[in-house]
């Protein structure tokens, strides 16, 4: 007699329809989910970060916000089939793909790889540039920098500059090679310089890292006159900075005149930012850093190395016009962004802004017991303005611009600190009258040989009027 036994607990088969129905909501709410909250990362990134909507984390927001939309409404619309299998499985692949990317990237910053080193980039995105053109990265006081000298650069400049910016202009093919000294404090000066007669102080105009050390205007200006000059220009300063360095470096034993060098491209707006950074550095401690970091991420490597290898970059014409006073017609770069400002649109902390540094100027020098002076270095939208027929691609904003004030205002305010002015304008508008090039012709605007031989003899004339004692008729 057979006695059946119940078994106290048996687990419930899983049919093929409750399988089905598993492997359904797998297929489609996998990717439901998953292209909901990659647009809803994406978008709130977006609202948090709100990046330039030219910067590539604004584009890749809305790839993000988009590719997620597409996604899951392909998830929720098709039917059941072979895609929505396909779309299932591909999404559960690419979040397992993007775990161990995750974890990869992680452990590579971590460890502190830097892809520099194997991708063949640098840690410094100026590095290729010429020396002259590179920030300087030295810290200095607050929140100044100057260059690491003492350092050599041998190149051609203009045309090296040219090249890296995939220039098609046939411009500096004559360009002549040489070499650059910086003295160790990082200025254009002998090394074995220890006295001078003279300072003079500024940005990338007084430094002239394009041209020879015998052709700046203040080497010229010294074998003129028979003053002695220092020279403390380094590139992407303001005024501020340019205090900094006449405290610092500008008294010699034999000195008695300090000049400083302005620039009205952008001293002005380099002043501004300077003196922001000043504040944040008086108000919380901070202070700008321009040291070169390394790339620890595997992400921008991969980045990096894929648009090296599918992507090119156009071959770009600088030209926007030419200089109609020359027999031919010289092709030019007027100067972009941004344009010489115009006292008629200052603002109130401008002016505010602008008459203290002037007057700092004029109190600094006297403190140093040094004659102050400024020399206005006009750009070359000034200059030629008027000289000049633009090309049909040229900016309105170029051929739109009006000379303001300017000279008369700094004119102006150094009066009022008994600051001797020296006008640049004149000889260079002279010389570009009568069909001379002052400016480097294409991409780079600076002051070229010619430019900066005006310059260096306007200077030599009024250190010697100051020697004969007749400075006061050239006063304004």
């Amino acid at each position: 007699m057979t006695i059946p036994v119940t078994p106290i607990y048996s687990a419930p088969r899983m049919d093929q329809t409750g399988s089905d129905k598993i492997a359904k909501h797998y297929q489609r709410g996998l990717p439901l989910i998953t292209g909901l909250a990659l647009a809803a990362m994406g978008g709130g990134l977006g609202l948090i970060l709100q990046p330039s909507s030219q910067s590539l984390l604004f584009w890749l927001g809305v790839i993000a916000v988009l590719g997620g939309l597409i996604w899951a409404s392909l998830a929720a619309w098709l039917p059941q089939g072979p895609v929505l299998r396909f779309v299932g499985w591909l999404t559960g692949n690419l979040i397992v793909f993007t775990l161990m990317l995750g974890l990869a990237e992680g452990g590579f910053r971590l460890a502190g790889v830097n892809f520099n080193n194997l991708t063949g980039q640098t840690d410094d995105p100026r590095a290729h540039y010429p020396l002259c053109l590179r920030m300087p990265d030295r810290p200095l006081g607050e929140i100044y920098f100057t260059r690491a000298g003492p350092l050599t650069w041998t190149g051609r400049p203009l045309s090296t500059f040219l090249k890296i910016n995939h220039g098609t202009d046939s411009a500096y093919e004559d360009e002549a090679e040489f070499t650059a000294h910086y003295d160790a404090n990082g200025f254009r000066n002998p090394n074995d310089q220890t006295d001078w007669q003279a300072v003079v102080v500024g940005d990338s105009f007084t430094e002239s890292g394009a041209l020879p050390y015998e052709q700046i205007f203040t080497t010229v200006a010294a074998q003129g006159s028979g003053t002695s000059i220092r020279n403390l220009g380094v590139c992407n300063t303001g005024t501020l900075a340019h205090l900094e360095y006449l405290r610092r470096f500008g008294k010699g034993p034999s000195t008695h005149r300090a000049i400083l060098a302005f620039y009205e491209g952008n001293d002005i707006l380099d002043t501004e930012e300077e003196q922001s950074h000043l504040q944040q550095y008086r108000d919380s401690g901070w202070r700008p850093d321009r040291t070169p970091r390394p790339q620890t991420s595997l992400i921008k490597a991969s980045y990096q190395v894929a648009k090296h290898l599918i992507s090119r970059t156009p071959a770009i014409r600088y030209q926007n016009a030419w200089l109609t006073t020359a027999t031919p017609e010289i092709p030019i770069t007027i100067r972009g962004a941004p344009m010489p400002l115009d006292p008629e649109s200052f603002s109130s902390a401008q002016k505010a802004l602008l008459d203290d540094v002037i007057h700092q100027w004029a109190q600094t020098c006297t403190r140093l017991e040094l004659e102050p002076w400024l020399l206005y270095i006009p750009a070359n939208n000034r200059t030629y303005h008027g000289l000049v027929r633009f090309t049909p691609d040229a900016e309105a904003t170029l051929r739109e611009w009006q000379p303001g004030t300017l000279p008369t205002y700094m004119q102006e305010l150094c009066t009022r600190q008994n600051i001797h002015f020296i006008n640049a304008y004149p000889v260079l508008r002279n010389s570009a009258e009568s069909g001379s090039l002052v400016y480097n012709r294409i991409l780079d605007t600076h002051l070229n040989q010619e430019g900066s031989r005006l310059i260096g003899e306007l200077l030599a004339k009024h250190l010697s009027d100051a020697k004969t004692g007749s400075l006061e008729k050239t006063r304004p």
